[in-house]
C-alpha cells in the first residue's frame, strides 16, 4: 500500500550561519509521522499551499514559540506571514476532506481561522500555570482520544494561550482540571486539535514519561489518510 504523504507546516526561525530568516520544524513531528508509516513533507514554498494540498494525503499544523490571534499584533514579521497564510491554508485543507492534526499553535490558530476566540497569558487572570507543566485531561466519550485512551490521560503542557470560545462546529474532547480546552474535533470534517504535544509523548524520551504512548494516535492519522 502507498505510504501517505503528510504535510507538516514549519515555523519561523533565524539562521545564525547565513543571518537570514528561515523556517524550522521540530524533528519530533517527522519522527512521529515516519514511525506511523507516513512520509513527512515540509511546506517550504510559501505561495504553493494549493499544490501542497493536492500533493498531501493529510496535514499537521504545528506549534511555535509565539502566537497571537491577530497577525497585526504579532511582534515577529515571519509570524505575520505564517498566520495570514495558514488561516487560508487551514480552511482550504479542511474543505478538501483530508485528515488534519492541529497541534499547539495549530490548535489555537485553527480555532481562530474558523471564528473562535483565544486569550493570551491567561495565567494572569486564572492563576493557573500551563507552561512547562504536566496535568491530566478528561476525555469526551465517543471522541478519538477516548477510544484510544479511556476516560482520562496525562499530557504535557507548554502553552500560555487558551481557547475561550470554540469556533462553530468544533467539539471539545479534552478538558484540563482547571477548565482549559485541550483538544477538539470537527463535527463534519476529519479535523483533530490538540493543545498539548502528542508528538513528544512517544519515542525513546517521551515527555512526560508517565504519559501514555501516542504512537496509536499517529497510527490513526495514517489509517485515515489511507482510507481517503
Amino acid at each position: 500500500m502507498k505510504r501517505p504523504v503528510i504535510l507538516i507546516t514549519g515555523g519561523p526561525a533565524y539562521d545564525p550561519l547565513f543571518r537570514k530568516p528561515s523556517r524550522m520544524l521540530n524533528k519530533t513531528y517527522t519522527a512521529a509521522v515516519t514511525a506511523a508509516g507516513g512520509i513527512p513533507v515540509m511546506d517550504l514554498y510559501e505561495d504553493a499551499f494549493e499544490d501542497y494540498i493536492a500533493l498531501a494525503d493529510g496535514c499537521i499544523f504545528t506549534g511555535t514559540h509565539e502566537f497571537t490571534p491577530d497577525a497585526k499584533l504579532s511582534l515577529y514579521p515571519m509570524q505575520v506571514e505564517r498566520i495570514t497564510r495558514e488561516h487560508k491554508m487551514m480552511r482550504a485543507f479542511m474543505q478538501s476532506g483530508k485528515p488534519i492534526f492541529a497541534i499547539c499553535q495549530g490548535f489555537q490558530q485553527f480555532n481562530t481561522a474558523l471564528g473562535g476566540e483565544i486569550e493570551g497569558d491567561f495565567r494572569l487572570k486564572l492563576g493557573v500555570e500551563h507552561n512547562c507543566t504536566v496535568h491530566t485531561v478528561a476525555l469526551k466519550d465517543g471522541s478519538l482520544l477516548h477510544r484510544l485512551y479511556g476516560n482520562e490521560m496525562t499530557v504535557n503542557s507548554l502553552h500560555n494561550v487558551r481557547v475561550t470560545t470554540l469556533a462553530p462546529d468544533l467539539i471539545p474532547t479534552a478538558i484540563s482540571p482547571d477548565g482549559v480546552v485541550e483538544a477538539f474535533e470537527h463535527k463534519s470534517y476529519p479535523v483533530f486539535g490538540f493543545q498539548f504535544h502528542p508528538e513528544r509523548m512517544r519515542g525513546d524520551f517521551p515527555t512526560p514519561p508517565i504519559a501514555p504512548n501516542t504512537d496509536p494516535l499517529f497510527d490513526e492519522l495514517i489509517t485515515m489518510c489511507q482510507q481517503k
